[in-house]
Protein backbone atom coordinates (compact mmCIF):
# COMPACT_ATOMS: atom_id res chain seq x y z
CA UNK A 1 0.00 0.00 0.00
CA UNK A 2 2.83 2.43 0.81
CA UNK A 3 4.31 1.91 -2.66
CA UNK A 4 0.88 2.16 -4.30
CA UNK A 5 0.22 5.51 -2.59
CA UNK A 6 3.51 6.89 -3.91
CA UNK A 7 2.70 5.50 -7.37
CA UNK A 8 -0.73 7.10 -7.58
CA UNK A 9 0.71 10.38 -6.31
CA UNK A 10 2.94 10.38 -9.39
CA UNK A 11 -0.10 9.59 -11.54
CA UNK A 12 -2.11 12.49 -10.10
CA UNK A 13 0.84 14.82 -10.70
CA UNK A 14 0.92 13.61 -14.32
CA UNK A 15 -2.75 14.54 -14.71
CA UNK A 16 -1.98 18.08 -13.54
CA UNK A 17 1.20 18.60 -15.58
CA UNK A 18 -0.35 17.15 -18.74
CA UNK A 19 2.01 14.18 -19.17
CA UNK A 20 -0.77 11.74 -18.33
CA UNK A 21 -2.64 10.65 -21.45
CA UNK A 22 -6.04 9.17 -20.54
CA UNK A 23 -8.96 9.50 -22.95
CA UNK A 24 -12.42 9.66 -21.32
CA UNK A 25 -13.61 6.20 -20.38
CA UNK A 26 -16.21 4.46 -22.51
CA UNK A 27 -19.27 2.95 -20.82
CA UNK A 28 -22.50 1.23 -21.74
CA UNK A 29 -25.51 3.44 -21.07
CA UNK A 30 -26.58 1.37 -18.07
CA UNK A 31 -23.09 1.40 -16.58
CA UNK A 32 -22.73 -2.37 -16.76
CA UNK A 33 -19.35 -2.23 -18.51
CA UNK A 34 -16.48 0.25 -18.78
CA UNK A 35 -13.28 0.54 -20.80
CA UNK A 36 -10.32 2.71 -19.77
CA UNK A 37 -6.79 3.31 -21.04
CA UNK A 38 -3.82 5.39 -19.97
CA UNK A 39 -0.15 6.05 -20.58
CA UNK A 40 2.37 8.70 -19.60
CA UNK A 41 4.10 10.73 -22.27
CA UNK A 42 7.11 12.57 -20.87
CA UNK A 43 9.85 13.99 -23.07
CA UNK A 44 13.25 12.48 -22.47
CA UNK A 45 12.06 9.62 -20.28
CA UNK A 46 11.20 7.09 -22.96
CA UNK A 47 7.96 5.16 -23.38
CA UNK A 48 6.77 3.88 -20.01
CA UNK A 49 4.06 1.47 -21.05
CA UNK A 50 0.28 1.57 -21.43
CA UNK A 51 -2.56 0.14 -19.35
CA UNK A 52 -5.94 -0.96 -20.73
CA UNK A 53 -8.73 -1.98 -18.35
CA UNK A 54 -12.06 -3.66 -19.07
CA UNK A 55 -14.67 -3.75 -16.30
CA UNK A 56 -18.07 -5.40 -15.89
CA UNK A 57 -20.41 -4.43 -13.04
CA UNK A 58 -23.25 -6.59 -11.79
CA UNK A 59 -24.91 -5.37 -8.56
CA UNK A 60 -27.18 -8.45 -8.56
CA UNK A 61 -24.13 -10.57 -7.75
CA UNK A 62 -24.60 -9.64 -4.10
CA UNK A 63 -27.57 -11.99 -4.07
CA UNK A 64 -25.34 -14.70 -5.54
CA UNK A 65 -22.52 -14.12 -3.05
CA UNK A 66 -20.24 -13.11 -5.93
CA UNK A 67 -18.16 -9.96 -6.49
CA UNK A 68 -20.11 -7.13 -8.10
CA UNK A 69 -17.09 -6.02 -10.14
CA UNK A 70 -14.99 -8.11 -12.51
CA UNK A 71 -12.15 -6.64 -14.51
CA UNK A 72 -8.99 -7.35 -16.46
CA UNK A 73 -6.02 -5.04 -17.04
CA UNK A 74 -3.64 -5.56 -19.93
CA UNK A 75 -0.19 -3.94 -19.73
CA UNK A 76 1.74 -3.20 -22.93
CA UNK A 77 5.50 -2.86 -22.61
CA UNK A 78 6.59 0.67 -23.50
CA UNK A 79 9.72 -0.26 -25.40
CA UNK A 80 8.45 -3.12 -27.54
CA UNK A 81 4.67 -2.57 -27.55
CA UNK A 82 4.30 -6.20 -26.49
CA UNK A 83 1.41 -7.15 -24.18
CA UNK A 84 3.46 -8.36 -21.22
CA UNK A 85 1.06 -8.65 -18.26
CA UNK A 86 -2.56 -9.64 -17.77
CA UNK A 87 -3.74 -8.75 -14.26
CA UNK A 88 -7.02 -9.42 -12.48
CA UNK A 89 -8.48 -5.93 -12.56
CA UNK A 90 -10.72 -5.77 -9.50
CA UNK A 91 -7.61 -6.19 -7.33
CA UNK A 92 -5.92 -3.36 -9.23
CA UNK A 93 -9.04 -1.20 -8.88
CA UNK A 94 -9.31 -1.80 -5.15
CA UNK A 95 -5.61 -1.16 -4.55
CA UNK A 96 -5.38 2.02 -6.62
CA UNK A 97 -8.62 3.38 -5.13
CA UNK A 98 -7.42 2.67 -1.61
CA UNK A 99 -4.10 4.28 -2.46
CA UNK A 100 -5.87 7.39 -3.78
CA UNK A 101 -7.80 7.71 -0.52
CA UNK A 102 -4.56 7.16 1.36
CA UNK A 103 -2.94 9.98 -0.58
CA UNK A 104 -5.92 12.30 -0.04
CA UNK A 105 -5.87 11.45 3.68
CA UNK A 106 -2.13 12.14 3.85
CA UNK A 107 -2.68 15.55 2.25
CA UNK A 108 -5.91 16.62 3.95
CA UNK A 109 -6.65 14.78 7.21
CA UNK A 110 -5.53 15.89 10.63
CA UNK A 111 -2.01 14.50 11.23
CA UNK A 112 -3.07 13.00 14.56
CA UNK A 113 -6.34 11.42 13.34
CA UNK A 114 -6.97 8.19 15.26
CA UNK A 115 -10.58 7.23 14.45
CA UNK A 116 -11.80 6.01 11.06
CA UNK A 117 -15.39 5.39 9.97
CA UNK A 118 -15.93 3.00 7.06
CA UNK A 119 -19.33 3.20 5.36
CA UNK A 120 -19.75 0.18 3.10
CA UNK A 121 -18.14 -3.24 3.45
CA UNK A 122 -17.87 -4.41 -0.15
CA UNK A 123 -14.85 -5.15 -2.30
CA UNK A 124 -13.36 -1.66 -2.00
CA UNK A 125 -13.60 -1.31 1.78
CA UNK A 126 -10.54 -3.26 2.95
CA UNK A 127 -8.13 -1.25 0.82
CA UNK A 128 -9.82 2.00 1.84
CA UNK A 129 -8.98 1.09 5.41
CA UNK A 130 -5.45 -0.02 4.55
CA UNK A 131 -4.84 3.21 2.65
CA UNK A 132 -5.88 5.38 5.59
CA UNK A 133 -4.01 3.27 8.13
CA UNK A 134 -0.84 3.58 6.04
CA UNK A 135 -0.75 7.37 6.52
CA UNK A 136 -2.42 8.07 9.87
CA UNK A 137 -2.05 6.58 13.40
CA UNK A 138 -5.48 4.97 13.40
CA UNK A 139 -6.46 3.34 16.69
CA UNK A 140 -10.21 2.75 16.15
CA UNK A 141 -12.19 1.68 13.09
CA UNK A 142 -15.98 1.51 13.01
CA UNK A 143 -17.61 -0.23 10.04
CA UNK A 144 -21.21 0.12 8.91
CA UNK A 145 -22.98 -1.57 6.01
CA UNK A 146 -26.64 -1.99 5.16
CA UNK A 147 -26.02 -5.71 5.45
CA UNK A 148 -24.64 -6.01 8.94
CA UNK A 149 -23.14 -9.40 8.24
CA UNK A 150 -20.72 -7.94 5.68
CA UNK A 151 -19.53 -5.30 8.16
CA UNK A 152 -18.87 -7.96 10.78
CA UNK A 153 -17.06 -10.14 8.23
CA UNK A 154 -14.87 -7.23 7.15
CA UNK A 155 -14.00 -6.38 10.75
CA UNK A 156 -13.10 -10.02 11.46
CA UNK A 157 -10.92 -10.27 8.34
CA UNK A 158 -8.92 -7.13 9.17
CA UNK A 159 -8.12 -7.85 12.81
CA UNK A 160 -5.18 -10.22 12.13
CA UNK A 161 -3.48 -7.61 9.92
CA UNK A 162 -4.24 -4.72 12.30
CA UNK A 163 -3.88 -6.32 15.74
CA UNK A 164 -3.31 -3.03 17.56
CA UNK A 165 -6.41 -1.38 16.11
CA UNK A 166 -9.86 -1.66 17.69
CA UNK A 167 -12.22 -2.68 14.85
CA UNK A 168 -15.97 -2.95 15.36
CA UNK A 169 -19.09 -3.32 13.20
CA UNK A 170 -21.76 -0.82 14.27
CA UNK A 171 -25.51 -0.53 13.79
CA UNK A 172 -25.78 2.78 11.90
CA UNK A 173 -23.84 5.27 9.83
CA UNK A 174 -24.31 7.82 12.61
CA UNK A 175 -22.64 5.43 15.06
CA UNK A 176 -19.74 4.98 12.64
CA UNK A 177 -19.01 8.65 11.99
CA UNK A 178 -19.55 9.93 15.54
CA UNK A 179 -16.21 11.33 16.63
CA UNK A 180 -14.39 10.05 13.52
CA UNK A 181 -11.65 12.26 12.08
CA UNK A 182 -11.57 10.31 8.78
CA UNK A 183 -14.65 8.94 7.01
CA UNK A 184 -14.52 6.63 3.99
CA UNK A 185 -17.61 5.89 1.87
CA UNK A 186 -17.49 3.06 -0.65
CA UNK A 187 -21.05 2.20 -1.67
CA UNK A 188 -23.14 2.21 -4.83
CA UNK A 189 -25.93 4.20 -3.18
CA UNK A 190 -28.21 6.55 -5.10
CA UNK A 191 -28.78 8.71 -2.01
CA UNK A 192 -26.50 10.06 0.73
CA UNK A 193 -25.19 7.44 3.13
CA UNK A 194 -24.17 9.91 5.85
CA UNK A 195 -26.02 12.88 7.32
CA UNK A 196 -24.37 16.29 7.11
CA UNK A 197 -25.30 16.93 10.72
CA UNK A 198 -23.35 13.83 11.81
CA UNK A 199 -20.05 15.28 10.58
CA UNK A 200 -18.63 18.35 12.24
CA UNK A 201 -15.30 19.85 13.21
CA UNK A 202 -12.03 18.73 11.66
CA UNK A 203 -13.04 15.74 9.52
CA UNK A 204 -11.73 14.44 6.20
CA UNK A 205 -14.10 12.43 3.98
CA UNK A 206 -13.11 10.08 1.15
CA UNK A 207 -16.07 9.21 -1.11
CA UNK A 208 -15.15 6.65 -3.76
CA UNK A 209 -18.28 4.58 -4.40
CA UNK A 210 -20.43 6.64 -6.75
CA UNK A 211 -19.13 6.88 -10.31
CA UNK A 212 -22.27 7.79 -12.29
CA UNK A 213 -24.43 10.96 -12.23
CA UNK A 214 -27.41 9.14 -10.72
CA UNK A 215 -25.34 7.84 -7.78
CA UNK A 216 -24.70 9.86 -4.61
CA UNK A 217 -23.00 9.13 -1.28
CA UNK A 218 -22.67 12.62 0.24
CA UNK A 219 -25.41 15.17 1.02
CA UNK A 220 -25.24 18.58 -0.71
CA UNK A 221 -25.22 20.32 2.67
CA UNK A 222 -21.90 18.67 3.49
CA UNK A 223 -20.39 19.64 0.13
CA UNK A 224 -21.57 23.22 0.60
CA UNK A 225 -20.03 23.38 4.07
CA UNK A 226 -16.71 21.77 3.12
CA UNK A 227 -13.59 23.88 3.37
CA UNK A 228 -12.15 22.06 0.34
CA UNK A 229 -13.53 19.60 -2.22
CA UNK A 230 -10.81 17.71 -4.09
CA UNK A 231 -11.33 15.36 -7.04
CA UNK A 232 -9.12 13.02 -9.02
CA UNK A 233 -9.76 14.98 -12.23
CA UNK A 234 -12.10 17.93 -12.62
CA UNK A 235 -13.43 16.90 -16.05
CA UNK A 236 -14.22 13.37 -14.91
CA UNK A 237 -15.89 14.52 -11.69
CA UNK A 238 -18.10 17.05 -13.47
CA UNK A 239 -19.28 14.34 -15.87
CA UNK A 240 -19.61 11.32 -13.57
CA UNK A 241 -19.67 12.14 -9.84
CA UNK A 242 -23.32 12.34 -8.79
CA UNK A 243 -22.59 14.51 -5.75
CA UNK A 244 -20.57 16.98 -7.79
CA UNK A 245 -23.01 17.06 -10.72
CA UNK A 246 -25.93 17.80 -8.38
CA UNK A 247 -24.03 20.36 -6.31
CA UNK A 248 -23.04 22.31 -9.44
CA UNK A 249 -26.57 22.11 -10.87
CA UNK A 250 -28.04 23.39 -7.59
CA UNK A 251 -25.55 26.24 -7.35
CA UNK A 252 -23.98 24.79 -4.21
CA UNK A 253 -20.60 24.46 -5.89
CA UNK A 254 -18.80 26.14 -8.78
CA UNK A 255 -16.66 23.96 -11.09
CA UNK A 256 -13.64 26.16 -10.43
CA UNK A 257 -14.01 25.45 -6.70
CA UNK A 258 -12.89 21.86 -7.28
CA UNK A 259 -9.22 21.16 -6.55
CA UNK A 260 -7.53 18.35 -8.46
CA UNK A 261 -5.73 16.09 -5.99
CA UNK A 262 -2.48 16.23 -7.94
CA UNK A 263 -2.31 20.00 -7.55
CA UNK A 264 -2.30 19.59 -3.77
CA UNK A 265 0.92 17.54 -3.87
CA UNK A 266 3.03 20.57 -4.82
CA UNK A 267 4.22 22.46 -1.78
CA UNK A 268 3.36 22.01 1.90
CA UNK A 269 -0.35 21.54 2.66
CA UNK A 270 -2.04 24.50 4.38
CA UNK A 271 -3.57 23.99 7.79
CA UNK A 272 -7.20 22.89 7.61
CA UNK A 273 -9.79 23.48 10.31
CA UNK A 274 -13.08 22.23 8.86
CA UNK A 275 -14.44 19.45 6.66
CA UNK A 276 -12.43 18.37 3.62
CA UNK A 277 -13.70 16.00 0.94
CA UNK A 278 -11.99 13.85 -1.66
CA UNK A 279 -14.52 12.71 -4.26
CA UNK A 280 -13.14 10.09 -6.61
CA UNK A 281 -14.70 8.47 -9.65
CA UNK A 282 -11.46 6.69 -10.53
CA UNK A 283 -9.33 7.54 -13.54
CA UNK A 284 -7.19 5.41 -15.80
CA UNK A 285 -3.88 7.00 -14.73
CA UNK A 286 -4.39 5.39 -11.32
CA UNK A 287 -4.57 1.95 -12.97
CA UNK A 288 -1.53 2.83 -15.06
CA UNK A 289 0.46 3.70 -11.94
CA UNK A 290 -0.28 0.42 -10.14
CA UNK A 291 0.26 -1.67 -13.27
CA UNK A 292 3.62 -0.01 -13.88
CA UNK A 293 4.54 -0.80 -10.27
CA UNK A 294 3.68 -4.47 -10.81
CA UNK A 295 5.50 -4.52 -14.17
CA UNK A 296 8.64 -3.04 -12.64
CA UNK A 297 8.75 -5.73 -9.95
CA UNK A 298 8.13 -8.56 -12.38
CA UNK A 299 10.74 -7.10 -14.73
CA UNK A 300 13.27 -6.86 -11.90
CA UNK A 301 13.03 -10.60 -11.36
CA UNK A 302 10.98 -10.36 -8.18
CA UNK A 303 8.90 -13.37 -7.14
CA UNK A 304 5.62 -13.68 -9.01
CA UNK A 305 3.01 -11.28 -7.63
CA UNK A 306 -0.35 -13.03 -7.36
CA UNK A 307 -3.23 -10.59 -7.75
CA UNK A 308 -5.87 -12.97 -9.01
CA UNK A 309 -9.03 -12.92 -6.86
CA UNK A 310 -10.43 -16.08 -5.34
Amino acid sequence: MDDAIDAVEEAFRAIVDGSGDQPPRVAFDDGSALAMMARRVESGSGEQGSAFKLVSLCPRNRERDLPTIHALVLWFDGETGRPSLLIEGSSVTSLRTGAASGLATRLLASPDATTLAMIGAGGQAADQIRGVCAVRPIERIRVFSRRGASARALADSLRPALPEVEIAAVESADDAVAGAEVVCCATDSARPVVAATSISGRVHVNAVGSYRPEMCELPPELIERAELVAVDQREAALAEAGEIVRAVADGVLEPDDLAELGSLTFGPPPERRGVTIFKSVGVAMQDWAVCRLVASRVGAGAPTIELWGS
